[in-house]
């Protein structure tokens, strides 16, 4: 609210430093201007004055003043001065009492300001053609100036003081509702930061950027719960599938100390043992796999396809011939931007699914696509995926529905395969038909674009 207080007061005193000086500079122009429009009707009619002076026996013709403004001419006033700057002719007022040349201190041929009898005039000295010692004081009043001045400035005041209200007001309305907006983000930041992860700023933001910014905050918290939602499911999915083994593990060491048993059922025991041992070493490698997967990028360098496909070929070969598969690998010549390492364990990945649910004494394709892109496409014969189960099969424990019951797995492979092929700036999908699997890698050639 200190805030708010402080930008409302600045704005509001920037707004009446401005227009206050706006007002002040309009109404100067406007008084010089009428001043100016005076000054040149009052040096005409002194030179004409001056010019018919010695004609009229050095006296004023009935001529009217100058005009200084709309209502018409002004009353003329004035003095005809002598070689000693003596009077020889005055108006009123100035026949009662008449002021000396030298008092006036009156700048040649320029129109100056001089007061007389508490009175304001606004007048000009010319000399008298062919008397270059006498000179001819001709006078207005500035009543009417200065009364239209001081009109002038009472109607800025107001104006002033209406306009410097309402801009006001209107300056509290908006940075009310700006502050507002800003307010309700700023709460909304702190319930997400407090761990309500369904705060929303979600509604109308005046602010083109305040509502860009809320949009951003909104999608934060969505992310943030999906993440949180991923994070349960994940320790959810991990206890369980750590539970069995681990289950299986503590009832068969508490059977083989409840009495004592042969050599050869000790045997096993040990062998179930090693089973189920061998199953936690398993899962505990893919979570391990899953976490360095998630950990920052490794230093790509080229690799080619052709020499990872054939050694991950050759590593899969018993499981091939356990279910008598046949693996059709395509000639490539395509190298790409990767970690070796990890193209190795995508592919390897990838095999070990389309093997599991391959049926028996079926194929597995492998084709590779070259490019700017480098599309590598495993195939299987399997039932394949289910258009709605094409982003959650990537989840890690995730299992669909249709998938076969007598497959082992964890159901972490395709999980630490699409985040190593991400941190690699490619990705794997589902491909158009549903038994296929699509790797993109960025190419190790130039662009031919």
């Amino acid at each position: 609210m200190k805030a708010y207080s402080r930008m409302k007061w600045s704005l509001s005193l920037l707004t009446l430093v401005t227009l206050g000086t706006a007002f002040v500079a309009i109404s100067f122009a406007l008084d010089r201007y009428q001043e100016r429009e005076l000054d040149v009707a009052l040096v005409e009619v002194a030179r004409s004055e001056a010019k018919e002076a010695p004609i009229n026996g050095f006296s004023f013709s009935s001529r009217p003043g100058p005009a200084a403004n709309d209502v018409g001419p002004l009353d003329k006033y004035g003095i005809i001065y002598d070689e000693q700057g003596i009077a020889l002719s005055a108006t009123q007022p100035f026949d009662v009492a008449t002021p000396s040349l030298a008092s006036l201190k009156a700048p040649a041929g320029r129109p100056f300001n001089f007061t007389f009898s508490t009175r304001r005039f606004r007048g000009v000295v010319v000399p008298i053609p062919g008397f270059d010692k006498r000179a001819l004081l001709l006078a207005a009043s500035r009543d009417d100036l200065d009364g239209d001045s001081r009109f002038l400035r009472q109607a800025m005041a107001v104006a002033l003081a209406v306009s410097v209200a309402w801009l006001v007001g209107a300056i509290h309305w908006l940075v009310r509702r700006t502050m507002r907006d800003h307010e309700r983000i700023a709460e909304m930041l702190h319930r997400i930061a407090s761990g309500d992860v369904d705060a929303r700023v979600s509604g109308a933001v005046a602010d083109k950027d305040l509502r860009r910014l809320g949009s951003d905050i909104d999608e934060i918290g969505e992310r943030l719960a999906q993440l949180i939602e991923y994070q349960r499911r994940f320790i959810a999915h991990a206890a369980h599938e750590l539970r069995s083994p681990l289950t299986a593990l503590h009832g068969e060491i508490q059977q083989a100390l409840r009495k004592e048993r042969t050599v050869a059922e000790y045997r096993r025991s040990l062998s179930f043992l090693l089973t189920a041992s061998g199953r936690l070493k398993h899962l505990a490698d893919e979570l391990l796999a899953l976490a360095r997967a998630d950990a920052k990028k490794e230093t790509p360098s080229i690799v080619d396809v052709q020499r990872a496909v054939a050694e991950v070929i050759e590593s899969v070969t018993p499981l091939t011939a356990d279910k008598q598969l046949k693996l059709n690998v395509a000639p490539t010549s395509a190298t790409v931007w990767a970690n070796p390492r990890s193209l190795e364990r995508i592919l390897r990945n990838l095999l070990d699914n389309a093997i599991n649910y391959s049926p028996q004494r079926g194929a597995v394709d492998v084709t590779v696509e070259d490019g700017d892109v480098v599309r590598i496409r495993v195939r299987d014969q399997g039932a394949g995926i289910d258009e709605n189960e094409r982003e959650r099969i990537f989840e890690p424990f995730y299992r669909a529905p249709s998938a076969r019951p007598d497959v082992n797995g964890a159901g972490l492979g395709l999980a630490i395969a699409r985040e190593l092929a991400r941190h690699l700036d490619g990705d794997i999908v589902v491909g158009d038909s549903r038994n296929c699997f699509v790797v993109s890698l960025p190419s190790s050639r130039p662009s031919r674009g």
